[in-house]
Parts: C-alpha cells; structure tokens; sequence
C-alpha cells in the first residue's frame, strides 16, 4: 500500500546523527531496484556518502534513493524547534522511511530528509590528519621578484586528547632587497571533558627579520567550546588567559599579561571539493599598557583529486600598543596537499 502523509514535529527538513557504535551495516534501498550495503557516513548537497568493504566509498544522489534502514541508534533533529532525540530508522514503502522514538512511529518521506552525518566517534587509536600548503612566485621583468609562502597544519586526536600543531613561512625578495623572512609556529593541546566542552593549553611563536618587532610569543590557557565537529567541519572556540611578549631587533623586550580569544573554523562545501576555513586569535593585555593583537587567516580550499588541493589565502597580523606597531598582509595563492 502507498503510505500517507501524516501529522508530525517535522516541520521542515530532518537532520540525521549517527551516534557512535559499534560497526554495523546499513543499507540503501535505490529507486532502480538496486540495494547497497555499508555504513552511511553523510548525506550533504544532496549526496550520500556510503562507506563499502567492496567499493570503497560510494557517493550516490539521494534523489537516486527510495528507503533505507540504520542498524545504529541515531539523533532525529527538528530544523525548526532544534529538538534532538534517539530514534531508529527501518524501510517502508518506496520514498518513505520509518522513525521510531519511544513508543511513537512515524512515516516520513525521504525527500523531507535534508542531511545527516556520523558523528565524531573517539577511539583508543590516533587519528592522523592535516594539510600542506605552497605557493612560490618567480617574476624577471623590470625588477626580480621571487616570493615564497608555506604553511602546514596537521591535527592528532586520541580519545579525549587533541593536539594542533601548525607551522608558516613567507619570504619576498625583490632586486635581492629582502621585503618579507618570517616564519612562524603555533601548538595547541585540548582536554574533552565534556561532548561540547574542553580545556585548551595553547604556544604560539613567530620570529621576523626584516620588522623591528622581530619576536611574538603568546602563550595562554583557558576553556573552550566545541559548536560542532562532524563531516560538514568543525568550529570551536576558546578563551586563554595567559602571556604576551614581544622582543625587537636591538635585543629589547617587554612583556604583558592578557586574554585571547582563539577560533578554528572549517566548513566543507559542494560535495566535500571545496572548503572554507578560518583560524586566528584576537588578544588584548589586561595591564595600562593596551596592547592589542591579531593574528587571523581566511581562506578556499579546492579539492584537485582525494589528495591535491588548490588554495587562496589571506593572512593579516596586527600588534598595536607596542614600541612598534607591525600591521603585516600576506596573500597566497598554491598547491597543496591534504590527508585524514
């Protein structure tokens, strides 16, 4: 029989978490006829990644789908009350699913399923990944220009541990008059004490030798929060309490106590190829001096192939209220690479 519209909270679209479980199979139910097993990894820009023993990842149009069934418990999301609770999905007739939440069932048509993903699932093993980007420009006309940018971000997580460790290098040289040669170093390490919440412990480092400011070093402490991290991205936040100090080319140095605000943004876009990514960190001391900082980047990433990227990037790094005031842009364009 046909299944018939009925009355629900699902107003609008309905989001899917899988909670984390055991390895279990899951299966797609195609409008041809065909059924595939696997583990559902995400449905984003109407496509669902099926993770396969015997062809990998597939990546199938959910128009393509007629019903599917979860062996894991999952979160039924509501877009317009952001209610979620544990329910379990089976089949039903072609283009409907059922959802089951305590004793309440309910027929919902697949096409009001406007994504899900699995959640992080942390585990006793390391889980390894990062990206590499690089850029070099080389110009011989009426003066010579050779311009170098690197960058590097690689991320370790291990069960409630969390270690960010990335590294920069920029140099221009024009008509051998060096403009740019810095470099720089940040690690970070957090605590997962709680699903959203975590303590972060945090260095950042960069040397120059070219700007009187030839040395900033941050270091602070302090909770964070993490507003999601799933197969879309991941955003967090932290607030640090901690150190700045500052040296200069004759040697000087002063230093001061304040609060940074660091933020990590990255957000996957058309099917994974593109992503949109942020990462700074706003500080301000805490004594009369008002020295006030900022260290950002924004920037695009597009996927080439499952491991080459090509990338634009701008980075801006302040520092007012010292002997020396730096206000430094830096523009990239590159290849890069990237794995998980």
């Amino acid at each position: 029989m046909r299944a018939t519209a009925t009355k629900s909270p699902f107003c609008l679209c309905v989001c899917i978490l899988v909670f984390p479980c055991a390895v279990q199979a899951d299966t797609i139910w195609l409008i041809n006829g065909d059924r595939l097993s696997g583990t559902v990894q995400s449905l984003n820009d109407g496509v669902l990644e099926l993770k396969t023993n015997y062809a990998g990842l597939l990546k199938i149009n959910w128009t393509s789908v007629s019903t599917m069934e979860s062996e894991s418990q999952i979160s039924i999301g509501n877009n317009k009350t952001k209610e979620k609770y544990p329910a379990s999905v089976s089949p039903y007739n072609a283009g409907y699913v059922v959802i089951k939440h305590g004793d309440k069932k309910e027929i919902v048509s697949v096409r009001r399923i406007d994504e899900f993903m699995k959640a992080e699932v942390r585990t006793d093993e390391w889980d390894w990944s990062g990206n590499i980007d690089a850029g070099v420009t080389l110009k011989n006309a009426s003066t010579s220009t050779d311009d170098y940018t690197f960058s590097m971000n690689t991320k370790f997580k291990k069960e409630k541990w969390r270690h960010d460790v990335s590294a920069t290098y920029n140099r221009e040289v024009e008509d051998e008059s060096v403009n740019t040669d810095n470099y720089s170093f940040r690690y970070a390490f957090d605590y997962m004490f709680e699903e959203k919440y975590f303590w972060q412990s945090r260095l950042s480092y960069k040397r120059d030798w070219v700007e009187d400011l030839s040395r900033q070093l941050l270091i602070g402490t302090g909770p964070g929060y993490q507003l999601w991290d799933d197969d879309t991205g991941a955003f967090s936040i932290s607030f640090l309490a901690g150190a700045f100090s500052y040296g200069y080319s004759d040697d000087e140095q002063d230093s001061h106590l304040g609060a940074t605000l660091h933020w990590d943004y990255q957000r996957f876009l058309v099917d994974k190829t593109i992503t949109l990514y942020s990462n700074g960190e706003l500080g301000h001391s805490l004594d009369n001096e008002g020295v006030m900082s900022v260290d950002a980047e924004l920037g695009v990433r597009y996927a080439l192939t499952t491991w080459s990227t090509f990338h634009v990037g701008y980075h801006r790094n302040i520092v007012r209220g010292t002997r020396d005031t730096l206000d430094e842009r830096v523009f990239s364009t590159g290849l890069g690479m990237t794995w998980k």
